[in-house]
């Protein structure tokens, strides 16, 4: 039995929701939360799905609407497949009380009243590859809500050997690690989190320095080497020896490229990230950096930590 350091506790999922869309991308968004309740202590879990509003499949088809809505109406039959459908691709957890419901309206405004109205402390939703209506639907998801979010492309796989956490040193990033650790301690055989920081090589023109660009960069890292393990020693203190840590000198535009070109060379299972880092918009909900490795990202699940 591994040793639980107590300073930050064993995650633990009060009350999940998870969106479906009663499709073929449901198939790894149920094995994936599978795979997570079977580590992770579960209380209740509520799953929904949200059909287009009616009346405007009506004013645009006619007449022709009407059996469409009766082949989409919300009923008790429809949400009993649906409960079948996951409890055979599920497995059974103790103490874990499940929901289903179907309902009808415009699907991110659903889908963040329900959030909203069962306290949901995790939402976990699917996005298919490729440029796509559900993946914007997942990133608008990941921007306006305010319990931490789960988004798990079509092309992941389930289990968690690996975590990627980006951190530029903002307090976001100290939530996203803190959840990492604490998802970690919950796992059965604990994963290797790998601390990530993309920073930037200054323009050397305007500085005067009587050093050559080999010896600037080697005296860049080594600072950025000290103000890791000052931030991971300050912000998590007593895990430093048990996570990885990984700097990367931004040598092109893109530190989300950055961050998903290392997360898939390493075999990424998982990416953590903030919501926002240091945005120069403070209004923003979600970072740029964060929506950019959203928009990007097609088999790492990644969890944004609110």
């Amino acid at each position: 039995m591994k040793e639980a350091n107590s300073n930050i506790a064993p995650y633990r999922i009060q009350q999940g929701m998870v969106a479906l869309e009663l499709g073929a991308t449901d198939n790894k968004i149920l094995e994936f939360f599978d795979y997570l309740t079977g580590q992770v202590p579960t209380g209740c879990v509520y799953f929904l799905h949200v059909l287009p509003e009616f009346d405007v499949l009506s004013g645009i088809l006619g007449r022709e609407g009407e059996q469409v809505i009766s082949n989409y109406e919300i009923n008790d039959e429809v949400v009993a497949r649906m409960e079948r459908e996951i409890r055979s691709r599920m497995n059974h957890r103790d103490g874990m009380h499940v929901q289903f419901d179907v309902k009808e309206g415009n699907p991110l405004e659903q889908l963040l009243e329900d959030a909203k109205d069962v306290r949901a402390d995790l939402i976990v939703i699917g996005q298919k590859s490729g440029v796509n209506k559900h993946g914007i639907l997942a990133k608008n998801l990941a921007r306006k809500a305010k319990a931490n979010t789960l988004i798990i492309p079509d092309k992941a796989t389930a289990g968690i050997r690996r975590m990627i956490v980006p951190i530029d040193f903002s307090k976001n990033s100290v939530k996203a690690l803190r959840t990492a650790i604490s998802l970690n301690e919950s796992l059965e055989e604990p994963a290797e989190i790998v601390v990530l920081n993309i920073y930037e090589m200054p323009n050397l023109s305007v500085y005067k320095i009587q050093r050559t660009r080999e010896q600037f960069e080697k005296m860049l890292q080594r600072d950025h080497e000290e103000a890791m393990d000052a931030f991971l020693n300050t912000q998590v203190p007593g895990y430093r020896d048990t996570l990885t840590t990984q700097l990367v000198m931004q040598k092109t535009p893109g530190i989300a490229q950055y961050i998903m070109d290392y997360a898939t060379e390493e075999g990424g299972d998982l990416i953590v990230m903030g919501a926002k880092g240091h945005s120069k918009v403070e209004l923003l909900l979600l970072g740029s950096v964060t929506e950019k490795v959203l928009a990007m990202n097609e088999h790492i699940p990644t969890l944004v930590v609110k």
